[in-house]
C-alpha cells in the first residue's frame, strides 16, 4: 500500500504528451485538460517503481522498454528540454534502450531513447546477459501468445536486484481464463502478427504470482489500478480522486481495472 501515498509525480508531463499526439497522430483527438488523467497511470506506475529501483540502488539506471508506442513512458518520466522538439534523458536514467515490433524514427529521437531493437515479441529473441537494472513490458503482455514464455527471455538480460515490472487489463483469474480462451477464438485468423490482432491474454494477478514464484522473483509491487475511470471528468482535477482509486487497486488487485506489477531478480 505504500504506492499510494507516494508523490504523484511525472503528471506535469501530461500536457506535453498531448500536444505530441495531437501533432504526430492526425486521428487523435484532444481530451480536456486534467491535472491527474487516470489513463496515465500506467506511467505513474511504472516511475514510482524506478524512482524506488533508484534509491534502492543509489546509481543512475539501465533500463530496457519492451514495446514504446508514441514514446509516452519514457516521456512521462520528465527529461529536460534540449529544444521544442527534443528531451534529455532524465538524471535518474544512464540509458534507456527499446526493443519492440516497430517503432517511428521520430518518436526515437524525440525522447532520446539510446537503441532500439526490432523484434518479434513472439518468438525468441536475444538480449545481453545481465546488462539491466529495469525492464518494462507496459500493455504488451496481453498482446502475446505466450506472455509467460516472452518474459522468461527477458528474466536473463536483468542484473541481479534487477526488476521486471509491467502492466496490462486485468480481471478475476476465473473469468480470465474464460475470456482469453473467447479472445483467441476471436482473433484465431490474426495470432501470427501482433501488429494487427487485439488482445490475446488475460493477465491477472493470480498469474503474476505464479510467474514470480516459479522464477524465484520477489514481489515489490502488485496492485490494481483504479475503480472507476471517469475520463475526462473534472474529478480527474482532485488528487483524493487518484488516491481513492490507487487505495482500490491495492485491496482488490484482480478488480482494479488494470493491474500492475515489479517482480524483483533476487
Amino acid at each position: 500500500m505504500k504506492h499510494v501515498r507516494a508523490p504523484l509525480s511525472g503528471f506535469e508531463t501530461v500536457p506535453i504528451i498531448e500536444d505530441a499526439l495531437a501533432r504526430t497522430n492526425p486521428d487523435y483527438r484532444p481530451r480536456p485538460p486534467r491535472r491527474f488523467p487516470v489513463r496515465f497511470l500506467r506511467y505513474w506506475f511504472m516511475r514510482h517503481a524506478l524512482e524506488s529501483l533508484h534509491r534502492r540502488l543509489g546509481r543512475p539506471l539501465n533500463v530496457l522498454e519492451v514495446g514504446i508506442g508514441h514514446g509516452n513512458m519514457l516521456a512521462f518520466m520528465g527529461g529536460t528540454a534540449l529544444d521544442a522538439q527534443t528531451y534529455a534523458l532524465p538524471a535518474m536514467i544512464a540509458r534507456w534502450d527499446a526493443v519492440s515490433g516497430g517503432a517511428n524514427p521520430a518518436t526515437l529521437s524525440r525522447y532520446s531513447y539510446s537503441s532500439f531493437q526490432q523484434v518479434d515479441l513472439d518468438q525468441p529473441f536475444e538480449l545481453a546477459n545481465g546488462d539491466y537494472d529495469a525492464i518494462i513490458a507496459l500493455h504488451v503482455l496481453e498482446h502475446l501468445r505466450a506472455p509467460e514464455q516472452t518474459m522468461s527471455w527477458l528474466l536473463p538480460a536483468l542484473r541481479r536486484d534487477g526488476v521486471l515490472m509491467g502492466g496490462s487489463p486485468t480481471m478475476p483469474n476465473p473469468l480470465g481464463r474464460v475470456h482469453e480462451i473467447y479472445l483467441r477464438r476471436k482473433f484465431a485468423d490474426k495470432m501470427h502478427d501482433i501488429r494487427i490482432h487485439k488482445h490475446l491474454s488475460v493477465i491477472s494477478p493470480g498469474r503474476m504470482r505464479r510467474f514470480a514464484r516459479s522464477n524465484g522473483l520477489h514481489i515489490d509491487l502488485l496492485s490494481g489500478a483504479f475503480l472507476v475511470r471517469a475520463s475526462r471528468s473534472p474529478l480527474e482535477n482532485k488528487p483524493w480522486w487518484i488516491r481513492m482509486n490507487l487505495a482500490w487497486g491495492a485491496l482488490f488487485p484482480a478488480l482494479g481495472g488494470e493491474v500492475y506489477f515489479a517482480l524483483r531478480k533476487s
